[in-house]
């Protein structure tokens, strides 16, 4: 295999420390709007499987960044917050007096693909910009 750089190493180098400068930055909003995302899609889903004995667990669904060690690195989670009225109830993971209603699952399965792209597209922009 082999390598050309056309405008020599100098700007390779400059580059590079260009994309490690805004890399972070630019995940961190890549996985805020897809947690945003993944919770619009969780929170519909709520809305058609939970029925009127769950009327205020759509309402409990949120999203937030959560802070993850000291790697470095950028996490966060959406899905229904206990603290808030039916959020702590057992319609996710079913009990044995309902079925699963697996809206978290159903939400990956969907926004999972797309923040893969998004999250390749950004990367690609780094490294070819204006080539999206």
């Amino acid at each position: 295999m082999q390598v050309r750089v056309i405008g020599g190493v100098g700007d390779l180098a400059r580059d590079t420390r260009k994309v490690a400068v805004g890399a972070r930055r630019d995940m961190v909003g890549v996985v805020r709007e897809g947690i945003k995302a993944g919770n619009v899609v969780a929170r519909d889903f709520a809305r058609e499987s939970s029925g009127s004995h769950g009327k205020h667990y759509p309402k409990a669904f949120s999203s937030e960044m959560k802070p993850f060690g000291a790697l470095g690195l950028i996490a966060g989670e959406y899905g229904p917050d206990e603290s808030k009225p039916q959020g702590g109830m057992s319609f996710e993971r079913g009990s044995r007096n309902q079925p699963a209603h697996n809206d978290l699952a159903k939400s990956a399965d969907l926004i999972g693909p797309a923040f893969r792209g998004e999250v390749r597209r950004v990367v690609d922009g780094w490294f070819w910009p204006g080539a999206e």
